[in-house]
């Protein structure tokens, strides 16, 4: 029987890219967002019968429980999820930012990321799954101007840590997608001007790769990662995923 792999997030950018990646491997994906995009529906198309979109707000921790609960009840057996939803505004300084910002990206990025897993643990242990928490390099690093998504991010990744110790009958990996096509660098580039360092701005801009790079090291890692990869801070390009 095909796997079923549940994806948040997988309108656009890294999370559609993971879709159909997954989808061409011949896995089903249950698909969870807030917007159903064109590209999205165009994927429901080229797979007849193997995604199931679901529209929802998964996002917001006080409210996404019902919408993430019917997604989860969609799957006979849970194989894997990728949490790859995420918020990176506002930018600004520690001496500056509202901590209504903070809390904000944190809700997303932390919290509802814990909330789903609380949700979607019985199946997981059941199938034995994967988890892939969708991380960032910027969680490594001291970076002026987006430090409160940093900081969510640094969080993901020691969840990930202890959701391998706590989580014996899962594999668990924070997976770094590097730096992507996607709307979160055209955000940089637009609003993080006067916030973030034009000396990190103009590298990152210049490195940019294509969503289906990271999108076929997710579909490695949720499919075809073993036992012994769980509690791993793995990048896109790293042997153990690429050589998958």
């Amino acid at each position: 029987m095909s796997p079923t792999v549940l994806i948040t997030g997988a309108s656009k950018g890294i999370g559609l890219a993971a879709a159909e990646s997954i989808l061409a491997d011949g896995a089903k994906v249950i698909a969870l967002q807030r917007t159903v995009t064109p590209a999205l529906e165009a994927l429901s198309a080229k797979y007849p019968g193997a995604l199931t979109i679901v529209k929802g707000d998964h996002r917001t921790f006080s409210s996404s429980a019902k919408d993430v609960s019917s997604a989860i009840a969609l799957a006979d057996t849970l194989d894997g999820v990728v949490l790859n939803a995420a918020l990176n505004l506002p930018y600004g300084a520690i001496a500056t930012i509202p901590l209504d910002g903070y809390r904000g990206i944190f809700e997303v990025n932390l919290f509802s990321v814990v909330q789903f897993l609380q949700l979607a643990l019985p199946k997981l242990r059941n199938a034995k799954g994967k988890v892939i928490l969708v991380s960032s390099a910027a969680g490594e690093y001291g970076m002026k101007g987006i430090g409160a998504y940093a900081a969510s991010k640094a969080a993901l990744t020691q969840l990930n840590r202890t959701l391998a110790v706590e989580e014996s009958d899962i594999t668990s990996i924070a997976f770094n997608p590097g730096s992507v096509r996607t709307e979160f660098a055209a955000s940089v580039e637009r609003e993080g001007k006067g916030h973030v360092d034009p000396a990190l701005v103009d590298p990152f801009i210049s490195s940019l790769i294509e969503p289906d790079i990271p999108g076929r090291g997710i579909r490695n890692l949720v499919l075809r990662a073993g036992v012994d990869y769980t509690g791993k801070y793995l990048s896109y390009d790293d042997p153990l995923v690429t050589s998958l």
